[in-house]
C-alpha cells in the first residue's frame, strides 16, 4: 500500500464513511485516483465500496462473509440516508434485518441519544463502538442471513415499544402488500409492526416485481414507504389509494 492508502485506512477507523470527493480534495489528487485506491483496498478486505465512497469492512463483516460479492447500490444508500433523517433525538427505533435496513443504521446521527432494537447481527456490528444504544434480540441464528429469529425473539418483542420501525421486504405488491421469502421471518416481521408507533418500509423499487413466498403485512399497516424513483406510475397510483406517505430517495 502507498502512504495515501494507509491514511485512508486510518481515516476509516475514525469515521463511519469516507467520501471520494472529500478524499480527492484532501490529498490533492483526481477522484479517479481515489476510486482506484478504494477498489484496491476493497480487494484487500479493508473496506466496502459504496456510492461515492466507502465504509470500513469491519462495519459489515457479517454481511461480507454471507455475501462475498455484496455491494451497496446508489438507490439503497439514498433510501437509507433519507430514512435515517426521519429519526429524532432521543427516539427508540427498530431496524429490521436486510441490507436496506442496514443502510438506515449506517446513516443514523451519532449524537442524538438514539436507541436501536434489532435482530440483525449486521446492524449490531455496524453500530458497535458508536454512541448509539443497541438492544440485540436473541433467538435462532438464520442460515440465510446474519440475523436472529424464532419464538424467543418474538417473546422479547411482546414487552417492547418503539417509536419507529424501519422494515424491508423480499417482495412487494402495490395492492396485496409486503412479502418475505421465509415463513418464520414473515411471522416475526408482522410482530415487529405491532410494537411500533410508526412503520416505515424501506425498499428498492425493483422489489415490486415479485411477491415472494409469505405475506407479512398489508399497506393499511404502513405509515411511510421510502423507495427510489424507479417505482412505476401504476404502483404509485395504487399506493396513493392508501393513507401512506410515499417518499422517493434520489441518489
Amino acid at each position: 500500500m502507498n502512504t495515501r492508502q494507509t491514511n485512508i485506512i486510518q481515516m476509516l477507523g475514525q469515521n463511519e464513511r469516507i467520501d471520494v470527493a472529500d478524499l480527492a480534495r484532501q490529498f490533492d489528487v483526481a477522484e479517479m485516483t481515489i476510486r482506484r485506491d478504494l477498489t484496491d483496498l476493497e480487494k484487500k478486505g479493508f473496506l466496502v465500496r459504496t456510492h461515492g465512497g466507502a465504509v470500513s469492512a469491519g462495519r459489515t463483516r457479517f454481511l461480507q462473509r454471507a455475501f462475498p460479492h455484496y455491494s451497496v447500490s446508489p438507490e439503497k444508500e439514498a433510501i437509507g440516508k433519507m430514512a435515517a433523517s426521519l429519526v429524532k433525538p432521543g427516539q427508540t427505533i427498530m431496524v429490521d434485518r436486510g441490507t436496506t435496513a442496514l443502510e438506515v443504521s449506517l446513516h443514523l446521527s451519532q449524537d442524538a441519544g438514539i436507541t436501536v432494537v434489532t435482530s440483525s447481527l449486521c446492524v449490531a456490528q455496524a453500530l458497535f463502538g458508536s454512541p448509539v444504544d443497541v438492544l440485540l434480540l436473541g433467538g435462532y441464528l438464520s442460515k440465510d442471513f446474519p440475523s436472529l429469529y424464532g419464538p424467543l425473539t418474538e417473546t422479547m418483542l411482546e414487552s417492547l415499544h418503539v417509536d419507529i420501525l424501519f422494515i424491508g421486504c423480499d417482495g412487494a405488491h402495490s395492492i396485496d402488500g409486503l412479502y418475505a421469502a421465509d415463513l418464520h421471518i414473515a411471522k416475526f416481521q408482522h410482530a415487529m409492526m405491532g410494537i411500533a408507533d410508526k412503520v416505515v418500509v424501506v425498499t428498492e423499487s425493483h422489489k415490486f416485481k415479485n411477491k415472494s413466498f409469505a405475506r407479512y403485512g398489508q399497506w393499511n399497516e404502513v405509515n411511510t414507504l421510502i423507495t427510489d424513483p424507479g417505482l412505476s406510475p401504476s404502483d404509485q397510483a395504487n399506493l396513493n389509494e392508501y393513507d401512506i406517505e410515499l417518499l422517493m430517495a434520489k441518489n
